[in-house]
């Protein structure tokens, strides 16, 4: 692990002709990784630095032959350039996602038995209009730049997840997919079969001798229930544990975990599989289809409603910066919230989190960097070109997590200008091909009349503010105007179900008022009450013969940063059921209540080509019941 303290800024540059602009009005500083940079001193010069940044780091690698070594950077924002030993070793351009290159040839021509390695990293954080997001840098003095973006969080920069360097042989496993293919059932819906397609790619030096492979699929006991000896082939399992969602009335708590496997490749160079060159795992196997229909969202041919919180990755002092503590207090709240799902709003989140919804049982919608796409001009070749690049990258990573459940590949494009149908097209086109088996949506904040994009997609997935951005301060205009909303989709689109993927009011901590006032814990509270009867009357777990209403997350689980302005009282959007400390505000009470009333709710089971009905009540400040 190379993650640690680095030296910052102007300490760096010793020789190192790059040709980048420096700003020599930045100071030297110690700069912990994964972090981000601006929040780190008390100089506003550094928490608004745009531009280039610098840090460097000595280690100290083992000589050998038979080894190669890898520098791979987790993510850093947003532009990156690296060295070694003064030699470019890798250049990457987005943030969120991981990047990495062979230094060995940078590392050689030693005689000692351990080499020194100055690795020295250049991040700028400025976005323009091809990037993802987008953005524009106005310069109107040498003091004073800013970047005008689309969206609504801080522009956090600096290497904000961990770095390695790490070792393998000269020829090694490169890359491995696994998917389920298909789950064989019993008329009692327990699992008897299931098939898993796998691929193993091999990298590097060929050896003379012939190389083989073994692929072992192990159980949590770590016994072996399927292997192969091809590279690319299927694993038949008998009597399959599953891996389910959490927070559904026929799976587990969110709070235990789901069942995972662990895919094991050794890479032996000869036929008696004596010799091994390499061997890699992957403790999170999780076997479970995907499928939709017009109006329900199927996991394992079960239906499932998303209910949780999407958040940021945003937290004091860190900013973007990953940390374990932040991660398990995460998760815990999850549990404590009853929450079965987030999106990674607005940008793929660090591996960590991925690893821990595989664990609970936690769905994911994985979203790309796409967010603050604009103007027209942000629709360009160029522009969609960089999206293909970025949306691969992203499936690559995270496709072999059984608790992605779905891609999203941009929050709030203005998907109402003609740009925009022959944009979403052609990454629709290009992405369902890739996508692993997973739907493919984005997030609309457009009209259900004007939208362009969304026709080529596989379901809706809406951002309301009725009661907040519209009709300010009216509780009493929200269950209509969702119901109506609802409604237009539905007959705009009557085969794709929905999703209400953001909803939410800014909410100032102790600030009550009666009757609720707008940034008062009461109006938070009474706004998410009103929004949940209509979602109810067209929810597809409430209503599974009529409804079409497939989830609901809220807008945002936690206060989180953004650039100051006269609406963000000290920096902050303030729509977390969590203040940005992790401390519930009224309305968590309240999401939390509907949620674990939510899981009691029975999934519909046929029996005899008939469908058996149970009765069932919502009590939360007013009494609902309904057949199911």
């Amino acid at each position: 692990m190379v993650s640690g303290i680095f030296d910052s800024m102007n300490k760096v540059l010793e020789k190192v002709n790059v040709g980048l602009l420096y700003h020599n009005y930045l100071p030297t500083i110690f700069m912990p990784v994964p972090a981000s940079y601006n929040d780190i001193t008390q100089n506003i010069t550094i928490h608004r630095h745009i531009g280039w940044v610098w840090y460097a780091r000595d280690v100290f690698v083992p000589k050998s032959a038979t080894l190669r070594w890898v520098l791979r950077f987790q993510a850093a924002h947003y532009e990156s350039r690296v060295w070694v030993n003064g030699q470019s070793a890798v250049n990457h351009s987005g943030g969120h996602l991981p990047f990495e290159g062979d230094i060995t040839p940078f590392i050689e021509g030693n005689s000692e038995s351990s080499s020194k390695v100055r690795i020295i990293v250049a991040i700028n954080n400025t976005l323009t209009p091809t990037t993802l997001p987008p953005g524009e840098l106005h310069i109107y003095s040498p003091t004073y730049r800013e970047l005008e973006t689309g969206f609504d969080f801080f522009n956090y920069a600096g290497i904000d997840r961990s770095v390695m360097l790490y070792s393998t042989s000269t020829t090694y496993i490169q890359d491995i997919t696994i998917d389920t293919q298909s789950i064989d059932y019993d008329a009692q819906h327990t699992a008897t079969s299931a098939i898993l397609t796998y691929s193993v790619t091999i990298a590097g030096v060929n050896s003379i001798n012939a190389l083989r492979v073994l692929i072992e699929l192990l159980d949590a006991n770590g016994m072996v229930v399927a292997n192969n000896t091809a590279s690319q082939s299927r694993l038949v399992v008998n009597k399959p544990n599953l891996w389910q969602p959490c927070g559904m009335n026929h799976t587990h708590p969110c709070t235990e975990h789901s069942y995972l496997y662990t895919l094991q490749v050794t890479l032996y160079n000869d036929a008696s599989q004596t010799d091994i060159i390499d061997i890699y795992r992957i403790s999170h196997v999780g076997i479970r289809t995907i499928r939709l229909t017009n109006s329900q969202f199927l996991v394992n041919e079960q239906p499932f409603y998303f209910h949780g919180a999407n958040a940021h990755e945003d937290s004091d002092i860190r900013g973007k910066g990953f940390d374990h503590v932040i991660l398990a207090k995460h998760f815990n709240l999850y549990g404590w919230l009853h929450g079965n799902s987030f999106r990674t709003s607005h940008y793929p989140y660090a591996d960590e989190f991925y690893h821990m919804a595989d664990r609970f049982g936690i769905a994911i919608i994985g979203e790309t960097p796409a967010v603050g796409i604009r103007k027209a001009q942000y629709f360009s070749s160029a522009t969609l070109e960089h999206h293909k690049r970025v949306t691969t990258e992203m499936i690559n990573r995270d496709r072999n997590h059984p608790s992605v459940l779905m891609w999203s590949l941009a929050n709030e494009p203005a998907s109402d200008l003609p740009e925009a149908k022959d944009y979403f097209s052609s990454l629709a086109n290009f992405t369902r091909p890739i996508a692993a088996g997973r739907p493919i949506t984005y997030v609309i904040s457009a009209g259900y009349h004007s939208d362009q994009g969304i026709q080529f997609f596989d379901m809706i997935c809406v951002n309301r503010y009725f009661g907040w951005y519209s009709q300010s301060g009216r509780l009493d205009q929200i269950p209509a105007l969702v119901s109506q909303e609802l409604s237009n989709w539905r007959q705009r689109f009557p085969n794709k179900p929905i999703l209400m993927s953001e909803y939410g009011a800014d909410t100032v901590p102790g600030l009550h008022n009666d009757p609720p006032f707008m940034f008062t814990e009461d109006y938070q509270r009474d706004f998410y009450i009103a929004y949940h009867a209509s979602f109810d009357n067209v929810s597809s777990l409430i209503h599974p013969t009529t409804g079409f209403f497939v989830g609901e997350l809220p807008w945002n689980m936690f206060d989180f940063a953004t650039e100051q302005s006269t609406t963000r009282v000290g920096g902050l959007n303030r729509k977390g059921l969590f203040t940005r400390q992790r401390q519930p505000k009224a309305a968590a009470y309240i999401i939390k209540n509907r949620y674990e009333q939510l899981e009691a709710v029975p999934h519909h089971i046929k029996q005899s080509n008939e469908i058996r009905f149970v009765y069932f009540c919502l009590t939360l400040y007013s009494r609902f019941c309904f057949y199911t």
